[in-house]
């Protein structure tokens, strides 16, 4: 059998996820298909790759959200909303983690993009001038 690449794996993921398939049953072939080729270490990659498929679509986009404190439910829709501009994709989920060492501010990583406006990344910005 010869390999496919991950792309190809991840475009066929994709695919099937705006076709309505089940994520369970998508997953099993995706998963059949790396043990098979003894490439079970690649599965996490995988799930970039159809994460950066599906941003690449515009069809959804998944983001990681760190701030400093929880967001506020007025806060996040307003996230969701810029980053829906931003990227032009139908929906966005966000992933929110709190880490109180970026002090205030936002950072957000979508598959293919990072912005990062937190006051650490400001103070080290300012350390590297002075």
């Amino acid at each position: 059998m010869s390999k496919l690449s991950r792309r190809a794996l991840a475009s066929y993921g994709a695919d099937r996820l705006l076709a309505g398939e089940t994520t369970v049953k998508i997953a099993k072939q995706l998963v059949a298909l790396l043990i098979e080729s003894g490439r079970q270490g690649e599965a996490d990659f995988l799930l970039e790759d159809i994460g950066w498929e599906l941003e690449r679509r515009k069809a959804l986009t998944s983001a990681r959200v760190t701030t400093a404190r929880p967001l506020s439910s007025e806060l996040e829709a307003e996230l969701k909303k810029e980053i829906q501009k931003a990227t032009g994709s139908d929906s966005v989920l966000l992933e929110e983690h709190v880490d109180r060492s970026v002090l205030g501010g936002v950072r957000i990583e979508t598959a293919s993009r990072v912005w990062d406006n937190t006051l650490s990344r400001k103070l080290s910005e300012l350390r590297e001038v002075f």
